[in-house]
């Protein structure tokens, strides 16, 4: 919330009204978590019901971070990104174009990077079915904090990807998804050049580059699921996840690292406070 208000009085970016109604659901759900405590309903249903709030809410606050934070217009990281891409043994270049000349890749790629958010939701579940709550709210408060995490630091590294920086385009590229890499370059235009001057809510399309939002993801799932039968299903998936940010995201191989950065540091903070 500092880091909105912050953005707001800094850049005078305004948000749609129409982020009135999410909110709007956030509260309800909240609502019905005390419901279910005063009426002793079960700390199951309380527990889900938290959890949509926490989500709700965090995935706005970050989308409207990421968003809006773009109008500060600090200096562009691509090239940065790049150059640190430079000393690392992965090109996300010839990952491009090797995962865009294999059909059966590009539709697994995709397919794992498009179910990342719902697969963290279904491992949460999981965690109030099986009654562990402890694990449940160290997963829930890692994943607040890594959203959070990764909006904030894309205020002041932000970048159009790795596809558009290296103006991959072309013969070698037409197996991939349409937009992939690049779909989020026309919001990234509007709002760093201050253009756009309020956020709705089909701006918040993924613009986050560094650190990579999905790697976090791929890595909660992991997280989720480390302590149940699902450990190595979720590993391979969370590979595929983490593999189909270059191709299907436009990132660099840094932002996986500053991904899984967030993530780590997130995980150990999360777990020393509620060791306490």
């Amino acid at each position: 919330m500092i880091a909105l208000a912050v953005i707001t009085a800094k850049t005078g970016i305004r948000f749609h009204s129409e982020f009135l109604g999410i909110a709007g659901l956030a509260v309800v759900t909240a609502v019905l978590s005390l419901y279910c405590d005063f009426r002793g309903l079960g700390w199951r249903i309380a527990d889900l019901a938290r959890l949509m709030t926490f989500f709700i809410a965090s995935l706005l606050l970050c989308g409207l971070v990421s968003n809006g934070g773009l109008g500060l217009r600090m200096p562009v990281a691509d090239p940065l990104l790049a150059s640190l891409d430079a000393y690392l043994p992965l090109d996300s270049r010839s990952m491009v174009y090797f995962t865009a000349s294999q059909d059966m890749a590009v539709r697994v790629l995709k397919w794992a990077y498009d179910s990342s958010a719902v697969l963290c939701l279904a491992a949460a579940a999981w965690m109030v079915a099986s009654g562990e709550g402890l694990r449940f709210w160290r997963f829930v408060a890692t994943a607040v904090v890594t959203m959070q995490a990764t909006a904030i630091a894309s205020m002041f590294f932000p970048a159009r990807g790795a596809i558009l920086h290296y103006d991959m385009k072309g013969p070698g590229l037409e197996g991939l998804p349409i937009g992939a890499g690049t779909y989020a370059g026309q919001t990234f235009d509007m709002f760093y050049s201050g253009v756009g001057r309020v956020v709705r809510i089909e701006d918040l399309n993924g613009i986050v580059t560094f650190p990579s939002f999905h790697t976090v993801l791929a890595l909660l799932i992991v997280q989720g699921a480390y302590a149940t039968p699902a450990r190595w299903p979720a590993i391979v998936w969370a590979a595929l996840t983490i593999v189909s940010t270059i191709p299907m995201g436009g990132h660099y191989v840094t932002d996986l690292i500053g991904g899984f950065a967030v993530w780590a540091v997130s995980l150990k903070t999360v777990e020393r406070i509620s060791a306490r």
